[in-house]
């Protein structure tokens, strides 16, 4: 069935979305870990992609022997993160993406498993930070549940006073994918930064590669309902 509708607002993840910070998060894992004492550790992606340091931390705790406060070992973590990211690169097209959909009066909002801070830096980092305004900023601590709880993409709508279903949610992660069906908003899947890309797409309108395998009129069909993208990849 098409599915036309307008849209009103766009709704960005942050890592693996806009700007190359997963692998990251990974590294940050095993790096901590070993500190104290468990070498070689990995977490699924399911358990990392979208998902809150405090969510890791726990995790982690539950699968070790590690007694570390939940609290001390999240901020480990994000601050091994913060650093490895500081020269983090932007997901190709980024940018450009969020400055094209701006022009076209579409309005922003940056929904994150991240804590706040972090979209603030990334968001200027990017060059980008005076088009998303920051009562649309929706960091991990801002919320009680994060993804895939769809209560970040609700509040960012609220904030935006737009309707969930006149809402375009970008994700890299099932918890995300997840958040968004959950909030009754369409979502576009971008699998440059990805894992489980099958699987995961089935939960999304479409997918794409990256901002740059967009069709070239993508935004001004947004805005003016005349493309309908479900179940289309774009490569």
């Amino acid at each position: 069935m098409a599915d036309c509708r307008r849209v009103r607002a766009l709704l960005f993840d942050l890592d693996g979305t806009l700007v190359d910070t997963e692998s990251h998060t990974d590294q940050a894992i095993e790096a901590v870990v070993a500190r104290h004492g468990v070498t070689g550790f990995t977490l699924p992606p399911t358990e990392t992609r979208g998902r809150t340091w405090a969510h890791v931390a726990e995790v982690i705790r539950a699968r070790t022997r590690i007694e570390l406060p939940a609290a001390v070992l999240t901020a480990e973590l994000l601050a091994y993160w913060n650093a490895a990211t500081a020269d983090a690169q932007p997901i190709p097209g980024a940018p450009e993406a969020l400055r094209a959909a701006a022009a076209r009066k579409l309005q922003l909002a940056v929904v994150s498993s991240s804590p706040r801070a972090v979209i603030e830096r990334i968001l200027e980092k990017l060059g980008v930070a005076h088009l998303v305004d920051p009562s649309a900023r929706v960091g991990g601590d801002d919320v009680r549940n994060g993804k895939p709880d769809p209560e970040g993409f609700l509040m960012a709508a609220r904030a935006l006073g737009v309707e969930p279903d006149d809402a375009l949610v970008f994700e890299d992660s099932r918890a995300g994918l997840l958040a968004a069906r959950a909030a009754g908003m369409r979502s576009m899947f971008i699998t440059c930064c990805a894992t489980d890309i099958a699987e995961n797409a089935a939960l999304a309108t479409a997918a794409f590669t990256h901002y740059g395998t967009l069709p070239p009129l993508f935004w001004d069909q947004l805005v003016s309902g005349t493309g309908d993208f479900t179940g289309k990849s774009f490569t």
